[in-house]
């Protein structure tokens, strides 16, 4: 009943405020409590109608995304908005299967080394590589963009002189941008409150303190993302009527393509060859 998950509620709503009732039955879920979508609906609409009011008001653009199968592209993005507290988001994703192939914070995202870095700890773990990267255009994605296109021209001849990435011009890489605005939802207004304690005399300005805030506090934001991904690479996407994309979790997805009739575009490299780019 909603009494039961009074508590449960209010502590969840510390961490994410602004999550709707799919976001806060997948969380409950994750501590072990399965709770029935209409007892967290009615929670909600007793305890939080202003909440309720907000999400219904919301109004969609509709844009088109095309991906022909599993590791066809993915798509890099940088969210900046939390720069302010000096820490600095990446995130890669596979938009056919909409799994997050990365999700990191450091001080900086304008550094193409450390983005091309991401994408081979990626590559190592994973043993292939997508047929096209995509980005917008930037010079923070420019070692990406060419050391995506210098590993697929080494691996097929016929590559030679050909850019294996995309530029996407502004508000066209769409994918990141709607993982972005459901992190924003969900996860990032429950950390912003911890970092916005008004209780702590901090300033960014001061050398000393902004090294000790980065070395507390990156290790842990990126454990809360790590957290996020997780739940969200295990957990089955709702179904949408004007999408056509599989419907089911994206590690599901990726692992086995051919239970959703789809194919895998992945590029298989071996030990040998990812040392070599190393």
């Amino acid at each position: 009943t909603v009494n039961d998950i009074v508590n449960d509620m209010i502590d969840l709503r510390q961490r994410h405020p602004h999550a709707g009732y799919l976001r806060m039955k997948r969380e409950s879920r994750a501590r072990g409590k399965e709770v029935k979508r209409s007892v967290i609906q009615e929670y909600m609409h007793r305890y939080e109608p202003d909440l309720v009011r907000r999400r219904i008001r919301r109004r969609l653009k509709r844009r088109r995304f095309w991906a022909a199968g599993v590791n066809d592209v993915w798509c890099l993005d940088q969210h900046d908005k939390l720069k302010r507290y000096g820490l600095a988001l990446h995130i890669c994703v596979d938009p056919f299967t909409g799994k997050f192939k990365w999700l990191r914070v450091w001080w900086t995202n304008s550094n193409p080394h450390l983005i091309f870095g991401y994408y081979l700890d990626r590559v190592k773990k994973d043993g292939y590589i997508p047929l096209v990267t995509q980005s917008d255009p930037g010079p923070e994605n420019f070692c990406i963009a060419k050391g995506h296109s210098f590993i697929r021209q080494s691996l097929d001849s016929q590559l030679q002189d050909t850019l294996q990435h995309r530029y996407m011009k502004e508000k066209n890489n769409l994918p990141p941008e709607i993982a972005w605005s459901g992190l924003c939802r969900d996860c990032v207004p429950g950390l912003e409150d911890i970092l916005a304690n008004p209780h702590v005399d901090y300033s960014c300005d001061n050398p000393l303190q902004y090294n000790v805030f980065k070395w507390v506090a990156i290790p842990w934001f990126q454990s809360e993302l790590d957290a996020y991904a997780k739940l969200h690479n295990s957990t089955k996407r709702q179904a949408q009527r004007n999408k056509i994309l599989p419907h089911g979790p994206p590690d599901d997805i990726e692992e086995h393509p051919h239970r959703y009739n789809a194919l895998d575009f992945k590029v298989s490299m071996s030990c040998t060859s990812i040392l070599e780019v190393y």
